[in-house]
């Protein structure tokens, strides 16, 4: 999955978690001297993925501007979230889907990962998969992933407990990290479920956990499971730190 498939980077958000860290945004955090952006870009192209597309928002000019001439290698396109504050990361992953037209492989802008994750991940088997990473069932913070009795995602609960109907109906196999791949068709269903959802308007600001949660209620997607916990999604100034440690340079 890498000839014909674009990496599409959610980066649109403000982070207003991580103000007393940067007033930038968060994909220009800076871990071993070197923005996040440039961490997942120099990864990417070690997988042979060329085609990079990035939703940007807040502050898009300094995105945009950092990245310029900078991967002669790779193609890298952009599109806008004008009212980030107002449309949330769901509603960025759309209009990225629908400026793309190939496989695409979806990341949450604010991570920070091992190669080697990314690699394997890369090169699963599995053309429609979430990423997924060691996490315990009572954070309330992450997306726990919940599967059948086939281990195909069915459910992923964000920033609440799971419920008891919900752990006597699926079982919790960990954190979806922030990265997930789609298939060329798979791509067009997610744009439609997207369009459905947002016919609701208190669905426009939800992050992608919530569509994922109903497309995934008739559409079967796999896990890959990795066992390293060498990642991390930074939201606020403890993930920054936590960041700087487990990436800290030798």
């Amino acid at each position: 999955m890498t000839n014909n498939t674009t990496a599409l980077f959610l980066a649109a958000g403000y982070g207003s978690r991580i103000a007393d860290v940067t007033n930038q945004p968060k994909c220009l955090l800076e871990i071993n001297g070197k923005a996040l952006i440039d961490h997942h870009l120099e990864k990417i192209e070690t997988c042979g993925i060329k085609s990079i597309h990035i939703v940007t928002g807040y502050e898009k000019e300094k995105i945009i501007n950092h990245l310029e001439g900078k991967y002669p290698n790779l193609t890298i396109t952009f599109s806008v979230n004008e009212e980030f504050r107002r449309l949330g990361n769901t509603y960025s992953m759309m209009i990225g889907l629908k400026n793309i037209s190939s496989d695409v492989m979806i990341f949450d802008a604010d991570l920070m990962y091992d190669t080697m994750i990314l690699k394997n991940f890369v090169d699963s088997k599995n053309s429609n998969a979430f990423l997924v990473g060691p996490a315990e069932i009572t954070d309330i913070e992450c997306a726990k992933t919940m599967v059948d009795t086939k281990n195909f995602v069915r459910l992923l609960v964000d920033k609440r407990a799971v419920s008891a109907e919900e752990q006597q109906k699926y079982k919790f196999i960990g954190e979806a990290i922030g990265i997930m791949k789609f298939s060329h068709e798979s791509r067009l269903e997610i744009i439609k479920a997207c369009e459905e959802f947002f016919k609701k308007e208190e669905n426009l600001i939800k992050n992608w956990e919530h569509l994922f949660s109903l497309y995934l209620l008739n559409h079967d997607v796999a896990v890959h499971f990795e066992h390293s916990d060498k990642w991390i999604e930074i939201d606020n100034r403890e993930d920054y730190n936590r960041a700087l440690e487990i990436f800290r340079q030798n």
